[in-house]
């Protein structure tokens, strides 16, 4: 498949439509709306739109957004890796988007309004060219120690989809692991001694020391961010942990507290 394909979402059921639109390399798709209070309309040609809010062009191993709105940003979602988002900011042109699978969010009148991109395949380093698995990587972390688990509580709610603001609290981490075996009698202070193990030592060359003063939760959100950013934790990862978190657990862990 060398073609971008776009995807409205149905007009009742929110599911994409049995039609997608089908982009070569260099065409380009208009969207916006035929009137003012209707859904969101895409086309290739810009034809039955009177108010044009944004152009996507498909381009050879990529994709571009263009913005026009004057006062407000698009989010492209990655539907592959839901802790990954890039925002487009008002007026900016073709902003290069890398997604293969991704949602297209924009505002409305009535609530936010999107579509799906499927871009073609990447082209990859041909195998030769590789570097050995051996290759120095962001972080030496043994995955078996019980500083990961907790690492991979803290980045769970962002890999399963939550809010990218809000971080559980080691109230919720010790509730969190306590399932495990080695973990049926951890306390807040070991959770707290891993969280700073890490934040001072394993990872401190990758947090951002300027959030530090005066926030009480500034490790826990830094290391989830360094984690995710660099892909310390994956979602692979999420195995290590018991089950999922009951709904209630993870609406919780994935707002941020008042």
């Amino acid at each position: 498949m060398r073609d971008l394909i776009i995807q409205l979402p149905d007009r009742t059921t929110a599911k994409p439509e049995r039609k997608p639109m089908s982009l070569p390399p260099g065409r380009t798709a208009t969207f916006g709306y035929r009137r003012r209070g209707e859904r969101l309309t895409v086309t290739g040609d810009g034809a039955h739109i009177n108010l044009v809010v944004g152009r996507v062009t498909s381009e050879s191993g990529y994709w571009t957004l263009s913005n026009f709105s004057a006062v407000d940003p698009y989010v492209v979602e990655n539907l592959n890796d839901r802790s990954e988002y890039v925002k487009v900011r008002p007026g900016r042109r073709a902003a290069p988007i890398l997604f293969e699978l991704a949602r297209v969010v924009v505002p409305g009148n009535h609530g936010p309004q999107g579509f799906h991109v499927l871009a073609p395949p990447p082209r990859m380093v041909d195998p030769v060219d590789m570097l050995p698995p051996s290759t120095a990587s962001f972080a030496s972390l043994n995955e078996q120690r019980k500083y990961f688990a907790v690492l991979v509580a803290l980045c769970e709610p962002r890999l399963r989809g939550g809010s990218p603001v809000g971080v559980p609290t080691v109230a919720e981490i010790v509730e969190r692991l306590r399932p495990l075996p080695e973990f049926c009698d951890v306390t807040r202070d070991a959770v707290n001694y891993h969280i700073s193990y890490l934040a001072r030592g394993k990872l401190r060359p990758y947090l951002d020391q300027d959030g530090e003063s005066g926030r009480v939760r500034w490790k826990r959100e830094a290391l989830a961010a360094a984690a995710l950013r660099y892909e310390i934790v994956r979602e692979s990862h999420l195995s290590l942990l018991p089950g999922p978190p009951s709904h209630e657990h993870h609406q919780r862990a994935g707002s941020p507290p008042v």
